[in-house]
Parts: structure tokens; C-alpha cells; sequence
């Protein structure tokens, strides 16, 4: 099957709150409230006082909701949103850790900026999330490693 590059528009929410990592009920009811609120999202990563989150895009209309509801079930949380990014979707790639680790490698040695990446084994897809102004240069740089058949 031949893989496919998907480039979806998304940005990041960071919400903030006060030793949020070590606060299992405060992470679940965070992603109760996103559930509740029907906001597909990814996390990017969980830090003591802060989890960040990527929404796409086409979803922005439904924060206002979320950011009302969080901060009526979750007290003393900030709610950052933190700008644009692409999400780079690579599907049907067959994907090995060999390949992951040709394809972050050779984004990260060609200087482009990797703000997360996920795979999802059960779909065989690879997501990549970029900088706006990198995700053009990451999406060739990606089909150019394919195209060599993830050869160095």
C-alpha cells in the first residue's frame, strides 16, 4: 500500500495549574472536559505544572466552550493558547523503528523543528508535528527519505 503525507493545520493550548503532572484527577478531568466538548486533540507533552495540547485547526470554535467548562470544573488553571503548527500525518508507512528513527533524523539534522511526534501502531501512522514556516521543507525532506527507501 503507498503511504500518504497528510498536512493538517492544528496549534497548541498549554494549561497550566500548580503541580498538574503529580495530579492524576486534574489530568483525567482535563481530558473529560475535551471529551465532553468533542475536541479531537494530541498531547505534547505533560510537564510538573503545565500540559500541552495540539487541536486542530477546523476545531478552534469549539475552545471557548472548553476553556469555559475547564475553568469551572478545574480551579486555579491558566489557559494559553501558544500559535500555529502543522501536523504532518504519514499513514500506511509500514513503519519500523528504523524508519521513525531515518525520518526524525534526517528532519532534525536538516534543522527543522520538531514540536512532537507520535506513532499510532494499531493505524500505521506516523504524526509529525512542525513548525508553520518548516512544515513544506519537513513534508520534502520526508517524501525525498521514502523515496530513497529510508536508505542513509
Amino acid at each position: 500500500m503507498k503511504n500518504r503525507i497528510q498536512k493538517i493545520d492544528a496549534f497548541r493550548i498549554t494549561i497550566e495549574r500548580r503541580k498538574l503532572a503529580r495530579d492524576e484527577k486534574s489530568v483525567q478531568k482535563i481530558f473529560k472536559v475535551l471529551e465532553e466538548c468533542g475536541i479531537p486533540c494530541e498531547c505534547m507533552a505533560i510537564n510538573i505544572d503545565w500540559l500541552a495540547i495540539v487541536m486542530r485547526e477546523e476545531e478552534r470554535w469549539k475552545v471557548k466552550r472548553f476553556v469555559e467548562q475547564l475553568n469551572r470544573e478545574l480551579s486555579n488553571t491558566d489557559i494559553c493558547i501558544n500559535g500555529k503548527i502543522v501536523l504532518l500525518y504519514l499513514e500506511n508507512g509500514q513503519m519500523t523503528s528504523r524508519r521513525i528513527g531515518m525520518l526524525i533524523s534526517s528532519l532534525a539534522i536538516q534543522d527543522v523543528d520538531i514540536v512532537m511526534q507520535r506513532y499510532i501502531r494499531c493505524e500505521d501512522r506516523l504524526v509529525i508535528g512542525t513548525s508553520v514556516e518548516d512544515a513544506g521543507r519537513a513534508q520534502e525532506i520526508i517524501r525525498e527519505v521514502i523515496a530513497s527507501d529510508y536508505q542513509a
